[in-house]
Protein backbone atom coordinates (compact mmCIF):
# COMPACT_ATOMS: atom_id res chain seq x y z
CA UNK A 1 0.00 0.00 0.00
CA UNK A 2 1.17 3.75 -0.79
CA UNK A 3 0.88 6.52 0.81
CA UNK A 4 -0.85 9.66 -0.48
CA UNK A 5 2.75 11.31 -1.07
CA UNK A 6 3.97 8.21 -3.28
CA UNK A 7 0.75 8.53 -5.57
CA UNK A 8 1.82 9.61 -8.51
CA UNK A 9 -0.40 12.15 -10.71
CA UNK A 10 -2.41 9.81 -12.67
CA UNK A 11 -3.22 7.64 -9.08
CA UNK A 12 -4.62 10.97 -7.47
CA UNK A 13 -6.79 11.61 -10.90
CA UNK A 14 -7.56 8.17 -11.07
CA UNK A 15 -9.14 8.42 -7.44
CA UNK A 16 -10.77 12.17 -7.41
CA UNK A 17 -12.38 10.25 -10.77
CA UNK A 18 -13.71 7.36 -9.20
CA UNK A 19 -14.92 8.86 -6.25
CA UNK A 20 -16.02 12.17 -7.98
CA UNK A 21 -18.72 9.21 -10.03
CA UNK A 22 -19.80 7.89 -6.82
CA UNK A 23 -17.27 5.40 -5.66
CA UNK A 24 -16.78 4.27 -2.30
CA UNK A 25 -13.61 4.75 0.06
CA UNK A 26 -13.09 1.22 -0.27
CA UNK A 27 -13.68 0.60 -3.84
CA UNK A 28 -11.57 3.61 -4.75
CA UNK A 29 -8.57 2.09 -2.52
CA UNK A 30 -8.93 -1.29 -4.12
CA UNK A 31 -9.09 0.16 -7.70
CA UNK A 32 -5.84 2.05 -7.08
CA UNK A 33 -4.33 -0.11 -4.70
CA UNK A 34 -4.10 2.23 -2.14
CA UNK A 35 -5.29 2.40 1.54
CA UNK A 36 -8.25 3.98 2.51
CA UNK A 37 -6.24 6.81 4.38
CA UNK A 38 -4.53 8.13 1.17
CA UNK A 39 -8.06 7.99 -0.83
CA UNK A 40 -9.48 9.80 1.72
CA UNK A 41 -6.58 12.53 2.07
CA UNK A 42 -6.45 13.09 -1.86
CA UNK A 43 -10.09 13.24 -2.58
CA UNK A 44 -9.91 15.95 0.41
CA UNK A 45 -7.59 17.60 -0.43
CA UNK A 46 -8.91 17.90 -4.13
CA UNK A 47 -12.63 18.90 -2.70
CA UNK A 48 -10.67 22.08 -0.94
CA UNK A 49 -8.33 22.57 -3.49
CA UNK A 50 -5.27 22.39 -2.22
CA UNK A 51 -4.07 20.10 -4.91
CA UNK A 52 -3.72 22.17 -8.17
CA UNK A 53 -6.79 20.98 -10.31
CA UNK A 54 -6.37 23.93 -14.02
CA UNK A 55 -10.04 22.63 -15.54
CA UNK A 56 -11.52 23.80 -12.02
CA UNK A 57 -9.83 26.85 -11.19
CA UNK A 58 -9.85 28.72 -14.35
CA UNK A 59 -13.27 28.33 -15.71
CA UNK A 60 -15.85 30.79 -15.35
CA UNK A 61 -15.66 34.38 -14.42
CA UNK A 62 -13.52 35.78 -11.63
CA UNK A 63 -15.39 35.79 -8.38
CA UNK A 64 -16.77 38.55 -6.82
CA UNK A 65 -16.19 38.07 -3.60
CA UNK A 66 -12.81 37.15 -2.09
CA UNK A 67 -12.37 35.34 1.18
CA UNK A 68 -12.67 38.30 3.34
CA UNK A 69 -16.29 38.70 1.59
CA UNK A 70 -17.26 35.15 2.30
CA UNK A 71 -16.57 35.35 6.11
CA UNK A 72 -18.24 38.68 5.72
CA UNK A 73 -21.45 37.10 4.05
CA UNK A 74 -21.39 33.90 6.64
CA UNK A 75 -21.50 36.18 9.70
CA UNK A 76 -24.59 38.50 7.84
CA UNK A 77 -26.16 34.81 7.75
CA UNK A 78 -25.54 33.56 11.28
CA UNK A 79 -26.74 36.71 12.51
CA UNK A 80 -30.13 37.17 10.40
CA UNK A 81 -30.92 33.66 9.07
CA UNK A 82 -34.06 34.84 7.61
CA UNK A 83 -32.36 37.70 5.62
CA UNK A 84 -33.58 37.69 1.94
CA UNK A 85 -31.52 37.85 -0.79
CA UNK A 86 -31.68 41.52 -1.45
CA UNK A 87 -31.17 42.51 2.15
CA UNK A 88 -28.03 40.34 2.51
CA UNK A 89 -26.59 42.00 -1.26
CA UNK A 90 -27.45 45.77 0.97
CA UNK A 91 -25.06 44.76 3.72
CA UNK A 92 -22.64 43.04 1.38
CA UNK A 93 -22.27 46.42 -1.32
CA UNK A 94 -22.27 48.98 1.84
CA UNK A 95 -19.04 50.07 1.85
CA UNK A 96 -17.69 47.59 -1.03
CA UNK A 97 -15.33 47.96 -4.02
CA UNK A 98 -17.04 45.48 -6.48
CA UNK A 99 -20.86 45.46 -6.07
CA UNK A 100 -22.56 42.18 -6.09
CA UNK A 101 -25.86 41.47 -7.80
CA UNK A 102 -28.75 40.83 -6.45
CA UNK A 103 -30.27 37.98 -8.60
CA UNK A 104 -27.99 35.09 -6.85
CA UNK A 105 -25.52 34.52 -4.26
CA UNK A 106 -23.49 31.85 -3.89
CA UNK A 107 -23.13 30.62 -0.55
CA UNK A 108 -23.53 26.73 -1.05
CA UNK A 109 -20.06 26.92 -2.24
CA UNK A 110 -19.24 28.06 1.47
CA UNK A 111 -20.43 24.61 2.73
CA UNK A 112 -21.83 25.74 6.07
CA UNK A 113 -25.69 23.96 6.70
CA UNK A 114 -27.67 27.23 7.15
CA UNK A 115 -26.94 28.56 4.36
CA UNK A 116 -27.22 25.60 1.67
CA UNK A 117 -31.02 27.11 1.41
CA UNK A 118 -29.56 30.26 -0.34
CA UNK A 119 -28.09 29.19 -3.90
CA UNK A 120 -25.83 32.04 -4.25
CA UNK A 121 -24.17 32.93 -7.32
CA UNK A 122 -21.50 35.62 -7.46
CA UNK A 123 -21.59 37.37 -10.63
CA UNK A 124 -18.14 38.74 -12.22
CA UNK A 125 -18.74 42.95 -11.53
CA UNK A 126 -17.34 43.19 -15.49
CA UNK A 127 -20.29 41.10 -16.79
CA UNK A 128 -22.87 43.57 -14.46
CA UNK A 129 -24.13 46.81 -15.78
CA UNK A 130 -25.64 49.27 -12.73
Amino acid sequence: MQKRSDLSDVQKGMIIGFRAKGGSISETANFVKCSRAAVVKVYRAWQYDTIQNHRRGTCGAPRAIDDRGERRLRRYVRANRRATVEQLTAQMNQGATKSVSSTHLSLRTMSTPTCELFFLRMMASTSRTM
